[in-house]
């Protein structure tokens, strides 16, 4: 892979960046998933509710900002508020009783699930401005594994750390990460400008162009062409058994392991050394196997691996709810779907339209997947009300997972069957 020269700044800049933001956020995603331990199955789902309803309630002023507010002045305004929240949540930790208050460990939750997406979104949103199509082929892949090293990074501080230092330390030392982050942002910005032709660089200073600034406009233009499209119905599908079954891991997840630790430090360190294994899983995946098996064994079979995984995953927890096999599964789920999964799902998005490509993708990967996590969410209360013990709430996931797995050969068999006929 050859860089070019004045493409070096940029690419150390954007390294720089996505490295100490992901690291920042896998910092602090142990804690949250600490929290989901103690708040109990009655709270979760209200929480994943809160999540999106948030999100939805942000997306106004989010797109009113970025249309008025120039690149940089924005993605640093936006980090610097990230990092005064994570330094107020750390002060909040630090008084007499605040890691036992309920309503702080909730609203930490909330915004941890947020801050992740919409930090994610900043970011690829300035890198995709930044780097051009011919050069995001050649460069993005390098920058996708810096978002694995420091996510990486993120976990073992807080695997090695959780013990010995206080959740405030770490919530401070994710902020100065995120500090990082902003110091980075600013100077691809500016080094970025230098790769664009003139013509280009008035478009450049907005993080949003004028034919995206209604973010309902390709949200109700998604909803239509995907209603109309049996093949993005079936892409909607398998996001949803997906989202479906992970929020129902999840909730499993927390019970186990709400019951194998009592001390909140020793979950904390627990949940960061399952991330690390997950992300150290994923690199290799990346380094070694997933261009080959992808190639090998095509979209039908790549895409029925994960479902497959859920299948013998989900029976096994059912059959024997222990700590050692829901850290097998989680592991190795989270690792396929991060190195096999999901590229083969942006493979199914190559034989649509331009149109459908941005319309119904923002459909999709917005509120179809956050679609998925309430009704797993809500799923598990429902079968918790009726008093099903773990093993009938694996058997019901089995059961998605074997239609999954069906929906996910029959649609890659329908990709490939489309690019074959496309010129």
């Amino acid at each position: 892979m050859r860089v070019r020269r004045e493409e070096i700044a940029p690419l150390l800049w954007g390294w720089l960046y996505v490295f100490s933001l992901l690291c920042a956020y896998y910092i602090i995603r142990p804690i949250r998933d600490t929290i989901s331990t103690v708040a109990g199955a009655n709270t979760l789902p209200w929480l994943f509710s809160a999540v999106l309803v948030t999100m939805l309630l942000l997306q106004w002023p989010y797109n009113f900002l970025t249309q008025r507010l120039p690149r940089e002045r924005f993605i640093a305004y936006s980090y610097h508020f990230c990092s005064l929240i994570l330094l107020l949540f750390a002060a909040l930790f630090f008084l007499p009783g605040g890691l036992n208050n309920r309503w702080v460990g909730r609203i930490f939750f909330i915004w941890v699930s947020v801050f992740n997406l919409f930090a994610v979104s900043v970011f690829w949103a300035l890198i995709v401005d930044v780097f051009d199509t011919r050069r995001g082929k050649r460069l993005f892949g390098l920058l996708a594994a810096a978002a694995t090293v420091g996510a990486i990074a993120g976990s073992t501080v807080t695997a090695l750390l959780a013990r010995h230092l206080s959740t405030s330390a770490l919530l401070v030392l994710s902020a100065l990460l995120v500090q990082i982050s902003v110091f980075s942002a600013v100077r691809l910005s500016r080094r970025g400008a230098q790769l664009k032709k003139p013509a280009e660089e008035t478009t450049g200073n907005m993080l949003v162009n004028e034919t995206a600034k209604n973010v309902l406009t390709p949200l109700l233009a998604g909803i239509r062409q995907t209603i109309k499209s049996p093949y993005l119905l079936g892409i909607c599908g398998y996001i949803l058994f997906y989202s479906v079954t992970s929020t129902l891991l999840y909730f499993q997840q927390a019970s186990i392991v709400r019951q194998a630790f009592s001390d909140e430090s020793q979950r904390t360190a627990f949940f960061a050394s399952v991330d690390l294994a997950i992300n150290i899983l994923t690199l290799l995946c990346q380094l070694t196997v997933t261009g080959r098996i992808i190639s090998r064994f095509g979209t039908p079979y790549t895409l029925a691996l994960l479902p497959f995984i859920s299948i013998i995953g989900f029976a096994w927890l059912g059959w024997a709810p222990s700590l050692s096999i829901l850290v097998g599964f989680t592991i190795l789920r989270r690792a396929v779907n991060f190195a096999l999964a999901r590229p083969s799902r942006e493979i199914l998005f190559t034989v649509v339209s331009k149109q459908e490509k941005y319309h119904a993708k923002v459909f999709i990967d917005t509120l179809v997947y956050r679609t998925g996590d309430q009704i797993g969410a809500w799923s598990y209360q429902a079968l918790s009300v009726l008093g099903l013990a773990l093993a009938p709430m694996a058997i019901f996931s089995v059961a998605l997972a074997c239609g999954w797995m069906l929906l996910s050969f029959l649609l890659g068999k329908s990709q490939e069957k489309i690019s074959f006929k496309s010129p």
